[in-house]
């Protein structure tokens, strides 16, 4: 009779132990993070007021190839929690007016080199298309417009790279990613590696 009870109390108390361990291993992955969807979503506008002391806000987009490229990285970096980490959806309207200007920039920025004639490219006085080609400072692109101009496309952007407020802020691109500290702006990447740089991947 008492082997039969010790019995049913070892495997009584097996059974527990291996409930409580499932019930834990299930907690555990409720928990985790485990698509960029999953990580807490801040509009652009609150990027300088989270509680934390230091904290690294995402600039994101769904269809950007480039943020798909570190996505496992990110999700990583947010499961371990060493710094939290918040995303900013910048396909949503609320944030549109944190992204760059492009329109003015090319305004400003962009260049007509010639024009189309009879099917064939007319450099204006003075032009030498290699310049363009080989700037190593600036991205040039080459296009030709409805009225067979040819325009030099500036595709460096001018961006504030230490904004100290959110109307300051001017994504160029994702990913982007912005630390704060103590509330101040501590930190600026742009580009898979800057940004991969700043998780410390």
């Amino acid at each position: 009779m008492k082997k039969k009870n010790r019995a049913m109390i070892l495997f009584s108390t097996i059974a527990v132990i291996i409930i409580i361990c499932i019930a834990a291993i299930w907690w555990l992955n409720s928990k985790s993070i485990n698509a960029i969807e999953d990580i807490k979503k801040i509009n652009a506008s609150d990027t300088f007021d989270q509680q934390e002391e230091e904290y690294i806000v995402y600039f994101w987009q769904s269809t950007c190839t480039y943020c798909k490229q570190m996505e496992k990285d990110v999700i990583s970096f947010s499961n371990s929690g060493d710094i939290p980490l918040y995303v900013v959806d910048m396909q949503e309207e609320k944030n549109e007016s944190s992204w760059y200007d492009w329109e003015a920039h090319h305004k400003k920025y962009d260049q007509v080199i010639g024009k189309i004639e009879d099917g064939k490219e007319v450099w204006n006085e003075g032009i030498n298309i290699e310049n363009f080609q080989n700037d190593k400072d600036i991205a040039w692109g080459i296009v030709a417009n409805e009225e067979n101009q040819i325009i030099a496309t500036h595709n460096t952007a001018y961006g504030n790279e230490a904004p100290e407020n959110a109307e300051e802020i001017e994504i160029t691109g994702t990913p982007t990613m912005i630390k704060i500290k103590n509330g101040q702006f501590d930190d600026y990447a742009v580009g898979v590696e800057e940004t991969l740089d700043m998780l410390g991947k």
